[in-house]
């Protein structure tokens, strides 16, 4: 789904170490990497140090303030949605929709356990936080995105008789 977004301005959601940006860099006009871990950016700073198109910020783990209102393209968030809260989802939905052009697009890997809404990532199997693909289609849709695609997979994606526990969904950004 990645080769559906448009790459003129894009923002890497809790980015790490930058391994997806990495595989966009050459092909995107702008890029910001955001994370709330400030040694994740300051890895991407080396990492992209050759890059100009390459912006950095640390968050504050639930907003994306940083971001002006409705400049970006393209949003992806990857590996990282899977161990937030679901409230910090919901609240980064409103986000994204802000920062987000009309027709504007969002990819999102998130979790879709849902078997132990009490607990916390740590009790979850591979650390995945109680959210679900139902909620984020709720959700999305009260944030203004239309749902272009969702895969349900396994994790990790080869065993094949593991549950159902990750979601990547493609989400776009309503038209006034």
């Amino acid at each position: 789904m990645f080769d559906q977004l448009d790459l003129t301005n894009v923002v890497e959601l809790a980015c790490g170490h930058g391994r997806h940006t990495a595989q966009i860099v050459n092909r995107a006009g702008r890029i910001t990497v955001i994370d709330i871990n400030k040694e994740n950016i300051d890895v991407c700073r080396k990492r992209f140090s050759q890059n100009s198109n390459v912006f950095y910020s640390v968050n504050n783990g639930v907003d994306l303030r940083e971001i002006k209102t409705e400049t970006v393209t393209a949003l992806f968030c990857y590996d990282a949605m899977v161990h937030f809260e679901a409230s910090d989802v919901i609240g980064y939905l409103s986000e994204i929709a802000r920062i987000m052009r009309p027709g504007g697009r969002a990819l999102l890997h998130y979790s879709n356990c849902e078997d132990f809404p009490e607990g916390t990532y740590e009790d979850e199997p591979h650390w995945r936080n109680f959210f679900s693909e139902k909620l984020m289609r709720h959700f999305a849709n009260r944030a203004g995105f239309r749902l272009i695609d969702t895969q349900i997979t396994p994790w990790p994606p080869t065993a094949v008789t593991q549950p159902r526990i990750d979601a990547v969904t493609l989400l776009e950004k309503s038209q006034p």
